[in-house]
């Protein structure tokens, strides 16, 4: 692949990975006056390459699942670093995964109020000898807010 059809490719990925909202839909919370209120009701949220550079409120144990596809060519992989969490006393990582396509996947508790992002990074590795990857480095992040 030469070096213009390259950054073209990485360039066109960094796009696509910023066109897309996440839309996440709102807790409703309905009381009356003499009913007690009922805990929250924990939600699992699903955050894809789309949802690069987007925020989200989510509440105390709440999950997010936070999965990655990365991209197979003939001489190398466009492969994913497991994402990780800014403040992990926020969100929790528990159970991550890699795949030889470049894919990943990471779950997140959120264990405590307060702000953090997701990250990630998108980088070419070289699967053939004598094959020169592009150093550029493609930025995934999410910012989640957790409240009780």
């Amino acid at each position: 692949m030469t070096t213009t059809r390259l950054l073209t490719a990485v360039l066109t990925a960094a796009l696509a990975l910023t066109a897309a909202p996440l839309t996440a839909a709102p807790l409703a919370s309905a009381t009356t006056p003499s009913a007690a209120p009922k805990p929250p009701k924990h939600r699992h949220l699903n955050l894809t390459n789309q949802d690069n550079r987007q925020s989200l409120a989510v509440h105390k144990g709440d999950e997010i699942t936070v999965r990655l596809s990365g991209e197979r060519t003939p001489n190398s992989t466009w492969s994913w670093t497991v994402p990780t969490a800014a403040d992990g006393t926020v969100l929790r990582r528990g159970a991550v995964g890699t795949a030889p396509n470049g894919d990943t996947t990471a779950v997140f508790h959120a264990q405590a109020d307060g702000t953090t992002t997701l990250d990630s990074q998108l980088r070419c590795v070289a699967d053939q000898p004598g094959h020169v990857c592009s150093q550029a480095v493609v930025p995934w992040q999410t910012t989640v807010r957790v409240r009780r």
